[in-house]
């Protein structure tokens, strides 16, 4: 009977072991997703900031809302109470391309680039609350 106890014990340690495995490698996923989504911000941020034309800066726009929404799916912690939510910071950064994105589309990419500057407001925000690095 030792042998069958210290076989299902061996098998429970693995079955723990194999999770804790599998989670860290889950949230090591969503940590390299959130990150690479935050390189699309930025990087498309700089070229929407260099278009001379409507057609590019309406493909950065939308490569930064495809962005933001798939970063979204991402529930992010902070320990202050008083901190917007994740969800509440990826809604005003998804409104302030929304609004950019109107702009550019009526013909006003000078006026839209002083208000993409809410934009970069808003993901520095969400930057200051939520990168602990």
């Amino acid at each position: 009977m030792d042998l069958y106890k210290d076989i299902n014990m061996i098998k429970k340690t693995l079955a723990t072991v194999m999770l804790s495995v599998a989670l860290s490698f889950s949230s090591l996923s969503f940590a390299g997703k959130l990150e690479q989504n935050m390189d699309t911000l930025a990087k498309n941020f700089k070229v929407f900031n260099k278009a001379d034309n409507q057609n590019d800066a309406l493909k950065a726009l939308d490569n930064m809302k495809a962005a933001a929404l798939d970063a979204k799916q991402v529930k992010l912690k902070n320990s202050d109470a008083k901190a917007p939510t994740s969800d509440a910071l990826y809604d005003q950064l998804l409104a302030a391309i929304d609004k950019t994105r109107i702009l550019v589309q009526g013909g006003k990419l000078d006026q839209a680039k002083v208000e993409g500057k809410k934009i970069a407001a808003v993901k520095d925000q969400g930057h200051a609350v939520y990168n602990h690095h």
